[in-house]
């Protein structure tokens, strides 16, 4: 009897090790044809229209990419997509595969706009055990990591975002954080606010909550048994983008549909 269990363990162990090489070897892959990250070197020397994504070489892959990001110095650097729910990508990789050992994607919630023009847009990501996906942000809760990593890039087809995290927060799964849209600029800035108070880090020299504009909440799982999440939120510091407006005031936003969008996001779980 013990033999058998011993072989059926070794069996299970085999597979989960194939499911992470598989799923390591796809990521690979896909920054192959999609984004290979310049080295520190080359990265200084690079200005933000510099930075290319073949976009239709992922597109003949998976048509729902909507983005790209990285994490200079870490091992974040994925493509993103956007699907009808927030569901589906759970589970499911860039190339439509599933298996017992989900990598699934790097997704923007289905709450928001496509084209990353909300004035706060929500991306999920898996916290892996090899440390892949969103695994490094469960470390940004250590302040030299945190101040180590401050900068993040969202590439997307028409525009490249610059970002600067301002706070990372450990929180409940069910903690109503992922809110696409606000009434008014006071209320956007007094979630932006919420966030910097709720940091597990301090963030020396911050911007005000006014001048932290067009915010993005990168979420995943804690992977213990409280089953909570890490949010990194960041605020993007440059952009290639023409010159808009991505912060809703109370004379286009309807407070019914807010509500309504941040009571949907309530419910989901990255």
């Amino acid at each position: 009897m013990s033999l058998i269990v011993f072989v059926c363990a070794a069996g299970a162990l085999a597979f989960i090790g194939y499911g992470y090489w598989h799923g390591q070897q796809n990521n690979k892959q896909l920054e192959q044809i999609g984004f290979n990250a310049p080295d520190a070197a080359a990265l200084q020397r690079m200005d933000l229209a510099s930075f290319t994504v073949d976009w239709d070489a992922l597109r003949a892959i998976n048509p729902d990419v909507v983005g790209w990001i990285y994490v200079p110095g870490t091992t974040v650097n994925f493509p993103i997509v956007h699907g009808t729910d927030d569901e589906h990508y759970l589970k499911t990789d860039f190339y439509g595969q599933t298996s017992w050992v989900s990598f699934g994607s790097i997704f923007l919630s289905a709450a928001n706009a496509a084209d990353f023009s909300d004035a706060n847009n929500i991306v999920y990501g898996h916290h892996m055990n090899d440390g892949s996906m969103f695994s490094p942000f469960a470390d940004f809760g250590d302040a030299d990591t945190f101040n180590g990593h401050r900068t993040v890039y969202v590439f997307t087809p028409t525009a490249n975002y610059q970002l600067t995290t301002f706070s990372i927060v450990h929180c409940a799964a069910d903690d109503p954080l992922a809110q696409t849209a606000f009434a008014s600029e006071q209320e956007r800035q007094a979630y932006v606010q919420d966030k910097v108070d709720r940091s597990v880090v301090t963030v020396a020299g911050l911007s005000s909550a006014a001048d932290m504009k067009h915010t993005f909440a990168f979420s995943t799982c804690d992977n213990l048994a409280s089953n909570g999440r890490w949010v990194l939120f960041a605020y993007e510091s440059g952009s290639t983008a023409a010159a808009s407006s991505v912060v809703a005031d109370d004379s286009n936003i309807n407070p019914e549909d807010v509500a309504a969008v941040s009571e949907a996001a309530k419910e989901t779980a990255a």
